[in-house]
């Protein structure tokens, strides 16, 4: 026979499309074995800890001790 031609992927710009991919990332993610389910997390922890400071930064420079205080208390 003759092969078939490979589905094409799926729209991230619909709401099906989206949700094909979460479920996809998370299969992925379930499948990982623990050591680098564990690597992975601590990326995410490392770039979250980077945006925090990063937005303070920002704030403390914008308004000074007030204003980061101001956005702290939000």
């Amino acid at each position: 026979m003759y092969n078939m031609a490979q589905r094409k992927p799926y729209n991230p710009n619909s709401a099906y499309g989206r949700k094909k991919l979460r479920e996809q990332s998370q299969e992925y993610y379930n499948n990982l074995p623990p050591d680098k389910k564990q690597d992975f997390d601590n990326t995410k922890l490392i770039i979250l800890v980077i945006i925090v400071a990063v937005v303070l930064i920002i704030a403390f420079a914008a308004g000074g001790i007030n204003g980061a205080l101001k956005w702290l208390s939000r």
